[in-house]
C-alpha cells in the first residue's frame, strides 16, 4: 500500500510542475490549441481541477465547483469555447492552488488505514496513486504546450 507521505511528494512534485508551466501565461495563450479539437492548456489545468475534486471527494471533502463548472472539463467536453468563456485563466490556477491546499490538509491526516478504504472496488490509495500518476501526465502535455505556445 502506498504510504500519505509518498502521495503528499507526488502531489506537491506534480503541483511544482503545472504552476511552472502555467507561469506567465495569458488567458489567451492558454485556450490556444496546437491542431483544432486537441486540448488547450486552459482546458488541461481545469480538467486537473476537476480531478483533484473528485478525488478530495473520497474523503468526503465537498468539491470546490458546481457540477456545471465541473462538465466544462471532463472527457469529452469541448476544449476551448465552453470553457474559456466560463472561467479565466487566473481563476483556474486560484482554483488550483485551493484545491492543493484541500489536498495537503487531508493527506496530512490520512492514515495508511484509511488508505486501503475501498471505494468503488479500489482502495483509496490506489484512487490516488493513479490520479497522481494522471495529473503528471498532464503536467507533462503542459510543458509542450508552453514550450510551442512560447517560442
Amino acid at each position: 500500500m502506498i504510504a500519505p507521505i509518498i502521495l503528499h511528494s507526488l502531489f506537491v512534485e506534480s503541483f511544482t510542475k503545472v504552476k511552472e508551466h502555467t507561469t506567465g501565461v495569458s488567458h489567451a495563450d492558454s485556450v490556444r490549441t496546437l491542431l483544432p479539437g486537441t486540448n488547450c492548456m486552459h482546458w488541461i489545468l481545469g480538467h486537473i481541477v476537476v480531478a483533484r475534486c473528485n478525488f478530495l471527494m473520497l474523503f468526503n471533502t465537498p468539491s470546490i465547483w458546481d457540477w456545471p463548472t465541473c462538465e466544462l472539463f471532463i472527457p469529452g467536453s469541448s476544449p476551448t469555447t465552453e470553457s474559456a468563456d466560463h472561467i479565466s485563466f487566473i481563476t483556474l490556477l486560484a482554483d488550483l492552488e485551493r484545491t492543493q491546499d484541500q489536498l495537503l490538509n487531508t493527506i496530512a491526516q490520512t492514515t495508511e488505514v484509511d488508505l486501503g478504504v475501498m471505494k468503488n472496488e479500489q482502495a483509496i490509495g490506489e484512487h490516488l496513486a493513479t490520479y497522481a500518476a494522471h495529473e503528471s501526465y498532464h503536467a507533462g502535455q503542459l510543458e509542450i504546450l508552453r514550450q510551442v505556445l512560447m517560442s
